[in-house]
């Protein structure tokens, strides 16, 4: 039986056969569907998953069962409500292997033809071999048969699928996936849980239904051999309570060892004790206190209202577990509880879905392709408006067709067309939390040109107008910062008085995103703006604990001088 094997994402291969030459330049496929004939593309929906493929039905079956079943795993030892979450499904294409090479590199050669670039050694000569100057070494191309891309409020995957035997039990998440869910999650994790749980994690390997931890290494090769031998040895464990608030001894206090690498490997030792200690006992009871830290910060009263114990207690837990996990690996399995997945109901894509996820994918490798092979780039661009007309011109109106032809046009910069294709979009049905914020964006651009309110503030009317796509982003999921500081710039610019009620939303931005050092400014501006001098206050008390460029210190400075001037509320 013929089943589906995964290429790595790796072309370590074919960069080691021309290594002597010149670098490989790695591009994502470029698939036109006018390049080949095959089989349909096809649909489905899983749970928090989008899927488009042109594989048979048989190897997408296996091919999301296999993803599905990596996440489960994952959620053992990391659970959603401490991953990014994403509202817009994530998108999966799969395409076969055996239509990819003729689709891309017929369409590439070509357009270095026309562009007379030149082509990669392993491309074919055309008929007379006319067309193409002599190769470059630094033109040598290749094509990447997995990636991954991101957007503010999604992410897509394209798979090249290989029609062989595979080991599945080789699948797995790579690290640079999951450090982005553990990074990117909102409100931000503690630093002791992100370095912790990722050293942690750099040492997992997936085989089937288990995920196998190795030992831990303490601080480095020696200590951890040192352990080993002699418990006693070890050097004594950071009090819980100056670990968890980042407080380090002086370097010159620790000279046997680096007090930073020392501090990384208690954030090791700590998350694997509370995934794996006692039986995983404490598992539950360190994702509520993560996720909870996360929002009101440490404390020894939170410790104990989740673990049970004080700080002293787990002090020496901690430290008997030491020499447990430098000696033994440690197994995490699927939960027998877990539901199985639904099995995948799969049918002939319509020309509307093939269009919005093919070339939404296709406008997420513009950027890419224009850091690593800029001359490129327009021709990826090109292909994901083709894409998109494609369906567009056969009279397709999907709110999310045409929210990401908006996308597509605001990043190649035509916010004129970008601003049409959003606007119809909304007047459709609910778009995606990246579209519902460049439309309040390009509104309140529009709204300052012209606007109704007195002495060149806009009116109540525009207010309302700007408000309401950029309050249906809000309610989305991930947070987006550029959300708040609109707001906070509709708010600089509104006829209309605010209320503390209307600046609240403010507060929740900073909650969320309390480094980003415009968003504070602009909401201490705000407030001040309105009349709230003391929330103002606050805010630039919060500013001056962040980095500020020299045109934020010299605003802060301004924005004190005004508060001061005030007075109080």
């Amino acid at each position: 039986m013929k089943i589906v094997r995964l290429l790595a994402l790796s072309i370590a291969g074919a960069a080691m056969a021309c290594a002597a030459e010149a670098p490989v330049v790695a591009l994502p496929p470029f698939i036109v569907e006018e390049a080949t004939k095959g089989p349909p593309w096809r649909h489905a929906t899983a749970p928090g998953y989008e899927i488009l493929s042109r594989c048979s039905d048989a190897v997408t079956r296996r091919v999301v069962a296999s993803h599905q079943r990596l996440h489960q795993l994952l959620a053992e030892v990391l659970p959603p409500v401490l991953q990014l979450q994403c509202s817009l499904p994530r998108t999966l294409i799969l395409y076969d292997e055996e239509l990819q090479p003729a689709a891309s590199r017929e369409v590439i050669a070509r357009m270095l033809q026309q562009d007379s670039i030149a082509p990669p050694d392993d491309f074919p000569a055309p008929a007379g071999g006319r067309g193409f100057r002599p190769l470059p070494p630094a033109r040598r191309m290749s094509f990447l048969p997995n990636l991954r891309l991101w957007d503010r409020d999604g992410m897509a995957v394209f798979m090249i699928v290989r029609r062989e035997d595979f080991d599945a039990e080789n699948l797995s998440l790579t690290q640079s996936t999951v450090e982005y869910l553990v990074k990117s999650r909102l409100p931000s994790l503690p630093p002791w849980f992100v370095s912790g749980f990722l050293t942690l994690y750099a040492q997992m390997h997936y085989a089937g239904e288990r995920l196998t931890l190795d030992p831990l290494e303490w601080i480095g090769s020696a200590h951890t051999a040192a352990v080993k031998a002699d418990p006693k040895t070890a050097p004594p464990l950071l009090p819980l309570d100056d670990f968890l608030a980042l407080r380090l001894p002086p370097a010159a206090e620790t000279p046997a060892y680096d007090p930073i690498k020392a501090w990384q490997a208690q954030a090791a030792l700590f998350v694997r004790w509370g995934l794996e200690a006692d039986g995983g006992a404490h598992r539950a009871a360190l994702w509520k206190f993560t996720d909870l830290a996360a929002v009101r910060g440490v404390s020894e009263e939170l410790f104990a209202a989740c673990f049970g114990v004080d700080f002293a207690v787990a002090q020496t837990q901690l430290a008997a577990y030491l020499p447990v996990a430098v000696r033994k690996s440690a197994t995490f399995r699927i939960a027998r509880a877990a539901a199985k997945p639904a099995p995948l109901a799969l049918r002939n894509a319509t020309d509307s879905e093939i269009a919005r996820l093919k070339g939404d994918w296709e406008r997420l490798e513009v950027p890419y392709v224009k850091k690593i092979s800029p001359a490129l780039a327009s021709k990826y661009l090109e292909q994901a408006r083709r894409t998109f007309r494609r369906a567009y011109d056969r009279d397709s109106r999907d709110p999310g067709l045409l929210a990401a032809m908006g996308l597509c046009e605001l990043d190649a910069g035509d916010e004129a067309a970008a601003r049409e294709f959003l606007e119809a979009a909304a007047a459709l049905g609910p778009i995606r939390a990246r579209a519902n914020c460049e439309l309040g964006r390009l509104r309140l651009a529009a709204a300052r040109v012209q606007p109704t309110g007195a002495a060149g503030q806009i009116g109540a009317d525009q207010v309302a107008e700007i408000l309401r796509p950029l309050f249906a982003a809000r309610a989305d999921r991930p947070p987006q910062a550029e959300v708040y500081e609109t707001i906070a710039e509709v708010w600089a610019w509104a006829a209309p008085r605010a209320t503390r009620g209307h600046l609240a939303v403010l507060d929740e931005g900073i909650r969320l995103f309390p480094r980003r050092s415009a968003l504070v400014l602009r909401a201490a501006e705000v407030n001040l703006r309105h009349g709230f001098t003391t929330e103002a206050a606050t805010l630039l008390a919060l500013a001056e604990r962040l980095p500020l460029s020299d045109d934020e210190r010299l605003h802060a400075a301004a924005l004190r001088r005004a508060v001061a001037e005030s007075g109080p509320d």
